[in-house]
């Protein structure tokens, strides 16, 4: 069974392999001894998230909490976690059985790491083993002696970092403490990060102007907490990060100099072998490693000396693990920092709703430029509500130019799935959801939400009575279809970062997951012919996610004057358009608060998934007297799907999780996803 199976096992483990006290036996008081070992084992069913005690037998005495092992669990062997070195247990001692295999003679994880282990497992709903199999990495052998054998197993605990001074910044407020140059342009808040930088903690949400060099800012901060004598963990989107990738060379090539070698700066984004995700782990563990960036599964790595903890972009829905606990990067590096004493620096020009309320609620501390700086940075954007035409006149005639000058013109495409909300093909009116004020989509028998499940036989527009409906938008395909007949130049579709881009001059179709975090060779014009599909899409966080893919787009034109971003929308008032012409997420978030009710950030969301209507009843009852709406539910491949909207996410999340252990003790999966992203 894979970690991202939610179901319990065919067979679950019967009682009577579970009952380790025996058979008649009555405990009496424990008799003290020195050998026993209690273990989390990695189990699936939820109901066996607790940990269980075991005796030393061959291993060694130094066993301690924080080591990984082997023990046989209900006749198979598992691996498992140390917890603790108990005196005494209820356990009857003839039912007591000893540990199999020690994996590696370290601890893998310290207490303090157990602790945000417990955390991101009530957190998400999840048990500790599924946290566990994101944080730690397989047990390869010939690895772990290669660093034994260069004296790094075992480690100090407080490894002795060297401090020193970068060279050429400016003094600023704080003293000693000098801030670069590009640092100024946000003022006081982007001073007072390089003070925490060097002996102080903080979270806070960058905001980069949007013709910011954001690798090199970045190098900058990670250079000042190496140069504070601790180590930073950086968390990017994906493997085809362009930012990621500049940021590790110029890393390796600043810190040189000040005796930071260049395998210090550990590069994880794109490994796939066991032996070199192992090797990566290790030189954190060991303190080798200065700098981690990789994916969101190092997320949980561990650091020697945390200083700094970043994640790009941290909207990004990459950012979202899909398999069990489902957690979120952004969330787990803000409490690790808040642990740790270290700086929480997440990036991104439009906040998430979960950073966004982060924000509003004082939690987050907002570095960006005074509104004067950021609009005249920002690139010109056409807004064109000349909808009856998909691409219309404007946005071809900026693609026509772009590639006559030999440049990239890149079109912003819907992907699969992604079109179908529905419009009345007669006035272009986008029916809506009267429960979720979801956009709907056609399901044969009239008009349905995907959200809470909404349906209605109705096929009349109410604006104008008419009959047909169509899709709010275009496929990869059909734009590249309609743009080759009116462009000369190549017209490639990319699907996926790691898509082979040509040369320019061409058109380049792009869709959400094929965006880049920075262009990808001079772009002359940006075209998002279906605004609306991208931001009606069934989807917890499509405004905001619609916005942030805009602006990215966007400042890869520049100041190319006339504009050369042109937007097409119905609906050229709404929120994410006004945001894009006025360049101003925080105004964005202001607007589309008031009116997201009973939605992300008003409220948390939790979208829970069982195996039919039967247990959607159950899940309703138990929610029964919780402050919480329940949309739903709405049929999905792995049964049902309801929506949970709380005002209170720590009770709510609570009462579910003894709900899916309950339902796993009896073989009933249940899936929940704390703060969800797509819901188709």
């Amino acid at each position: 069974m894979t970690a991202a199976d939610d179901s319990v096992p065919a067979r679950a483990p019967a009682p009577e392999e579970l009952d380790l006290r025996g058979a008649g036996w009555e405990p009496g008081v424990p008799d003290a001894r020195d050998d026993l070992v209690r273990v989390l084992v990695d189990l699936e069913p939820a109901h066996l998230d607790r940990p269980f005690d075991y005796v030393l037998g061959d291993a060694p005495e130094v066993l301690a909490a924080g080591w990984r092992v082997e023990v046989n669990f209900a006749g198979r062997r598992r691996r498992a976690l140390v917890v603790d070195r108990p005196v005494s247990t209820e356990v009857d001692p003839a039912r007591l059985r000893p540990i199999k295999k020690v994996l590696g003679a370290y601890p893998w994880v310290t207490p303090a790491e157990l602790d945000v282990i417990d955390w991101a497992a009530h957190r998400w709903g999840a048990t500790r083993a599924d946290v566990l199999r994101h944080a730690l990495p397989g047990h390869t052998f010939s690895v772990a002696e290669s660093f034994r054998d260069r004296g790094l197993i075992p480690w100090p605990e407080q490894p002795d970092r060297p401090h020193w001074d970068p060279p050429g910044w400016h003094d600023g407020a704080h003293g000693r403490h000098a801030v670069p140059e590009g640092w100024w342009r946000y003022g006081q808040p982007g001073a007072d990060l390089f003070a925490d930088l060097h002996d102080g903690r903080g979270p806070r949400l960058w905001r980069p102007l949007a013709d910011e060099d954001v690798a090199a800012r970045l190098g900058e901060a990670i250079t000042a907490c190496i140069a504070a004598g601790r180590d930073a963990l950086v968390v990017v989107p994906d493997a085809g990060s362009r930012i990621a990738a500049r940021l590790v060379e110029l890393l390796r090539l600043g810190l040189a100099p000040h005796g930071v070698e260049r395998d210090q700066v550990v590069d994880v984004t794109g490994l796939t072998t066991g032996s070199a995700i192992s090797r990566a782990w290790l030189r954190g563990r060991t303190g080798e490693a200065r700098v981690i960036v990789g994916e969101r599964r190092v997320a949980f790595w561990p650091l020697a000396a945390p200083g700094l903890f970043v994640v790009l972009d941290e909207a990004n829905p990459a950012h979202k693990e899909r398999r069990s606990p489902r957690h979120h990067a952004r969330e787990v590096l803000l409490e690790r920092a808040r642990r740790s004493g270290a700086v929480a620096l997440a990036t991104g020009m439009v906040p998430s709703a979960q950073a966004w309320a982060l924000v509003r609620d004082g939690r987050l501390t907002v570095v960006a430029a005074d509104r004067g700086t950021e609009v005249a940075a920002a690139p010109r954007v056409t807004i064109d509500d000349h909808h009856r035409v998909r691409l219309g006149r404007q946005g071809i005639g900026v693609v026509r130019e772009a590639v006559a000058s030999g440049n990239f013109a890149v079109v912003l495409a819907a992907r699969r799935g992604e079109g179908r909300a529905m419009v009345c093909s007669t006035c272009g009116s986008r029916p809506t959801c009267p429960t979720c004020a979801s956009s709907l989509a056609g399901d044969g028998h009239g008009l349905a939400c995907l959200t809470c499940g909404w349906h209605t036989p109705r096929r009349r527009c109410e604006e104008c009575g008419g009959r047909a409906f169509v899709p709010l938008a275009a496929g990869t395909e059909r734009l590249a279809t309609e743009l080759r007949r009116t462009v000369t130049a190549p017209v490639v579709v990319l699907e996926g970062y790691d898509a082979d881009v040509p040369d320019p001059p061409a058109v380049l179709v792009m869709t959400r997951g094929s965006v880049m975090d920075l262009a990808p060779g001079p772009v002359g014009a940006v075209v998002v012919p279906d605004l609306d599909a991208l931001a009606r899409r069934p989807a917890v966080d499509a405004p905001e996610d619609t916005l942030r893919l805009c602006m990215a787009l966007a400042t890869w034109v520049g100041h190319a004057d006339p504009a050369r971003v042109v937007v097409v929308t119905r609906e050229p008032e709404g929120r994410v358009a006004t945001a894009l012409r006025r360049w101003d997420p925080a105004g964005f978030w202001r607007d589309e608060e008031a009116a997201r009710d009973p939605f992300p950030p008003v409220r948390s969301a939790i979208a829970v998934t069982v195996p039919d209507v039967a247990t959607v009843d159950t899940v309703t009852s138990h929610l029964g007297g919780h402050d919480v709406d329940v949309l739903g539910p709405v049929p999905v491949d792995a049964g049902q799907r309801l929506l949970v909207l709380t005002a209170a996410r720590v009770p709510s999340v609570a009462v579910l999780a003894a709900l899916r252990r309950d339902l796993a003790a009896d073989n009933v999966a249940m899936a929940l996803d704390v703060d969800p992203v797509d819901l188709v």
